[in-house]
C-alpha cells in the first residue's frame, strides 16, 4: 500500500471564500478531506479535491483516443478556422487565464466566465451609484450588525458565517447581530452563529431595503407597511443600523432574480447609514477564481469579462457578450473548467474541451483534453471573493494531466 500523506493548512481555490486551514490525506495518487480541529468538513471542498487512484482520462478527437499531437493539431486546426469563437468557463487559475487572453488575441474571441451572471448584476448598481464595500477582515473584526439578503448563503459558501464570525474579533467586542432578510438560516448556518443574535425579516427585499434607506434618513416610507413589513418592525431594524459601530449588508447577485436591484438598494442603504457611522457592503461571489480572472482582463485589456477580442481591438457589453448570448452567432466554443466538472452548455456548433476529468459531457465535444486541478494537481494562484487577497495554492500530487496554462499554450501551438 502506498504511503499516507498528511498536508496541513491547505489553500482552498474552489468557492471564494479563501479557506486556508484544510487538512487533506494522499495515498498514491487518491486524495481526501479530513475533518478539521472543529469535526466538520466543507462538503464543497471534500467533493471537489477528492480524488481516487485511478488513470486518468486521455485526450480523445471525436469520442476516439488518439496520440497527443494529433489532438492539439485538431484543437489548432478547428480554432484557426473560426470566424466567432467564444472562450467561455474560464474556471482556472491566473497563468491559465493569462493564457486564455493570449490565445483571444492570437485567434480572436469572446471571453466569459461561467458564473459572470452576479458580477454583472453587481456592476449594474456599481454602475450607476458606485458603493462602498468592505473586506472579509473587516467583516470579521468590526462588523456588529450583518443583514443577509436572501436565502442562506451557506448552501454555497459552506463555512462563511464561521470566517466571519471568530471566536476572538479584534474590534467587535458587544453584541453582534444577524438578521436574515427574504431568508431563513439552516441548521448549520445557526450552529456557525452560535453567541449570535439571529433574528429573521420576511418581505420583498428590495422594498425592505428600500424602506430602511429612508429610515435610516430620517424620513417615513410612502406607506405605512413596506414590503409586507409593519412600519414599527422596520423603524425598529432602522434605529439598529443607525446605532451600530460597523454594519455589512450582503447578498449573492446570482442567486436572485433581482440582484441588481438588491445590490442598488443595498448600497444606499449603505450610503445612507455613512452619514453617521460606518458601514459596508460585501458581495457574495468568487467562485472558480472569477475574481482573478475578471481582475486579469482588466489589467491585460482594460475592459472586465463578457468583453470581444478582435484584431487589433476589443469591445466591451455585458449583455451581447455573455456566454449565452454570444453562443448564438458563434461557430467555435472553447471550454475551460478546471476546478470542477462543469460541462458545457448546449451548442451546435465546434466545442474545444479542456475539462476537468471527471466531467460528463451529454454530447462528446469535436475535442477533449483533460487538464489538471490547481491546488490538485500543480500550484497555481486564485483570487478571494473581497479581491484583496491573492491565494497561492500548492500540488498535492504529482501531475499526470496539463494545467490549462500548458495545454493552451500546446494548442496555440498546432
Amino acid at each position: 500500500m502506498a504511503e499516507v500523506q498528511t498536508f496541513e493548512n491547505v489553500a482552498c481555490g474552489f468557492c471564494g471564500l479563501g479557506c486556508d486551514d484544510l487538512t487533506l490525506e494522499v495515498e498514491g495518487r487518491a486524495v481526501r478531506a479530513k475533518a478539521g480541529p472543529s469535526g466538520a468538513i466543507c462538503p464543497e471542498a471534500a467533493r471537489l479535491f477528492r480524488r481516487l487512484d485511478t488513470a486518468e482520462p486521455v485526450a480523445r478527437v471525436a469520442g476516439e483516443v488518439t496520440s497527443q499531437a494529433d489532438v492539439y493539431r485538431e484543437a489548432h486546426r478547428i480554432l484557426a478556422g473560426a470566424t466567432a469563437p467564444v472562450i467561455a468557463g474560464f474556471g482556472t487559475d491566473m497563468a491559465g487565464a493569462g493564457a486564455l487572453v493570449d490565445l483571444a488575441i492570437r485567434f480572436g474571441g469572446v471571453l466569459d466566465h461561467h458564473a459572470s451572471q452576479g458580477l454583472f448584476r453587481n456592476y449594474a448598481a456599481v454602475q450607476r451609484t458606485g458603493w462602498l464595500s468592505t473586506t472579509l477582515a473587516e467583516v470579521r473584526n468590526h462588523c456588529d450588525l450583518l443583514v443577509v439578503v436572501g436565502d442562506d448563503p451557506t448552501a454555497n459558501w459552506s463555512r462563511l458565517f464561521e470566517k466571519f464570525y471568530p471566536a476572538t474579533p479584534l474590534f467587535a467586542t458587544g453584541e453582534r447581530r444577524v438578521v436574515f432578510l427574504g431568508g431563513s438560516p439552516s441548521e448549520k448556518a445557526r450552529r456557525q452563529l452560535e453567541g449570535i443574535t439571529i433574528s429573521e425579516l420576511a418581505g420583498d427585499p428590495v422594498e425592505v431595503l428600500e424602506a430602511l434607506a429612508l429610515l435610516v434618513s430620517g424620513r417615513t416610507p410612502p406607506v405605512a407597511a413596506s414590503g409586507s413589513l409593519p412600519l414599527a418592525e422596520l423603524a425598529a431594524l432602522a434605529e439598529a443600523l443607525r446605532a451600530s459601530k460597523y454594519a455589512v449588508v450582503t447578498w449573492n447577485a446570482g442567486a436572485l432574480d433581482d440582484g441588481d436591484l438588491v445590490a442598488e438598494r443595498a448600497t444606499a442603504l449603505v450610503d445612507a447609514l455613512n452619514v453617521t457611522t460606518r458601514a459596508g457592503v460585501f458581495p457574495l461571489g468568487g467562485v472558480d477564481n472569477i475574481v482573478g480572472v475578471n481582475q486579469l482582463l482588466l489589467w491585460r485589456l482594460g475592459y472586465p469579462l463578457r468583453t470581444l477580442v478582435r484584431g487589433q481591438g476589443s469591445a466591451h457589453d455585458g449583455t451581447l457578450y455573455s456566454t449565452q448570448a454570444a453562443l448564438r452567432d458563434a461557430d467555435v466554443l472553447v471550454w475551460v473548467s478546471a476546478f470542477r466538472p462543469e460541462p458545457p452548455p448546449d451548442f451546435s456548433g465546434k466545442v474545444i474541451a479542456l475539462a476537468h476529468p471527471d466531467t460528463i459531457f451529454q454530447t462528446e465535444p469535436d475535442v477533449v483534453i483533460p487538464v489538471g486541478t490547481p491546488g490538485v494537481d500543480h500550484a497555481g494562484t486564485v483570487f478571494r471573493m473581497d479581491s484583496i487577497v491573492s491565494l497561492p495554492l500548492g500540488a498535492l500530487r504529482v501531475a499526470t494531466l496539463p494545467s490549462v496554462a500548458e495545454a493552451v499554450r500546446r494548442l496555440a501551438e498546432g
